[in-house]
C-alpha cells in the first residue's frame, strides 16, 4: 500500500524567531510516532558546507546526518555571508533557482512520508530578483506553520505575516508561540492574547501551540497540527 505524502512549510515572522527549533521538534515528534520524516532547509546563509539548521534538526530528532544531508539535497543553497538569501547568493555570483529547490523537494518527497520545509528569514524575504519566499511556498500550495514569539515587535510582525498569508490563500495550520528566551511576564501574556486575537481577526481557527523551551518538546501539542494536515 502506498503511503500518503505530507509536506508542511515552517515560516517565521522574522529571522531568528525559532523556525529551526520548531522544525526539529516537530520532526522529532513525528519520529517518535513512527513516521518516516526528514527536513528541508531551502536556503541557509552564514555558514559553511552543511547547513547549521539541518545539523540542529538532526540533533533534535536524535539522528545522525543522512546521505541527503551530506550531498546537499536537504539544503540546496548554503552561503557564507549572513544576510538575505538574495544578497548572500549575489556575493558569491550565484542565483537561487526555484527549479533547484523543486528538485530537492521532489527527491525527498519520494523517500519520506513527511517532509518539513523550513524557510529562511521572514516570509517576504527575496530568494532572487523575481521571487519572494512566501510566493514560492504559495505556488507549492503547502500548508504553513507560522512561528512567532513574545519579543517586542511580534504583534505587528504576526499581523503583517497573517495578512500576507491570507492574501495568497495559503493554508495556515496555526501559530507556534516560541517562549524561548527571557521575556517579561506581562509582555508574554499580552502578546499571546494579541496573537490569538489576530488569528480570529483574519478568519483563522485558534490553533496556537506554545513551545516553553527547546528541551520540552513533549509540552507542545503537535498532534493538533498534524491532524489538520492529514485531513486535507
Amino acid at each position: 500500500m502506498i503511503q500518503p505524502q505530507y509536506t508542511i512549510a515552517v515560516g517565521g515572522i522574522d529571522t531568528d524567531i525559532g523556525k529551526s527549533y520548531v522544525t526539529g521538534l516537530l520532526a522529532r515528534y513525528l519520529v517518535n510516532q513512527g513516521r518516516q520524516v526528514t527536513t528541508l532547509k531551502l536556503v541557509q546563509t552564514g555558514c559553511g558546507e552543511i547547513s547549521d539548521d539541518i545539523r540542529l534538526h538532526r540533533q533534535l530528532m536524535g539522528q545522525p546526518l543522512t546521505d541527503y544531508d551530506l550531498d546537499g539535497t536537504t539544503c540546496p543553497y548554503v552561503f557564507p555571508y549572513p544576510a538575505s538569501p538574495l544578497l548572500s547568493a549575489r556575493m558569491v555570483g550565484k542565483v537561487i533557482e526555484a527549479e533547484i529547490l523543486d528538485q530537492a523537494m521532489a527527491r525527498l518527497q519520494a523517500h519520506y512520508q513527511w517532509l518539513l520545509v523550513e524557510g529562511a528569514g521572514g516570509l517576504l524575504v527575496p530568494l532572487n530578483d523575481n521571487l519572494l519566499l512566501l510566493d514560492y511556498l504559495a505556488a507549492k500550495k503547502m500548508p504553513l506553520i507560522l512561528v512567532t514569539s513574545p519579543r517586542l515587535g511580534s504583534i505587528n510582525h504576526t499581523r503583517l505575516s497573517l495578512e500576507a498569508i491570507k492574501s495568497r490563500q495559503i493554508p495556515l495550520l496555526g501559530l507556534v508561540y516560541n517562549l524561548h528566551g527571557d521575556h517579561p511576564r506581562e509582555i508574554v501574556q499580552d502578546t499571546l492574547h494579541e496573537c490569538r486575537k489576530a488569528l480570529t481577526d483574519y478568519g483563522y481557527a485558534d490553533h496556537l501551540i506554545i513551545v516553553p523551551d527547546i528541551r520540552e518538546s513533549t509540552a507542545a501539542a503537535w498532534q493538533t497540527l498534524v491532524s489538520l494536515v492529514q485531513q486535507e
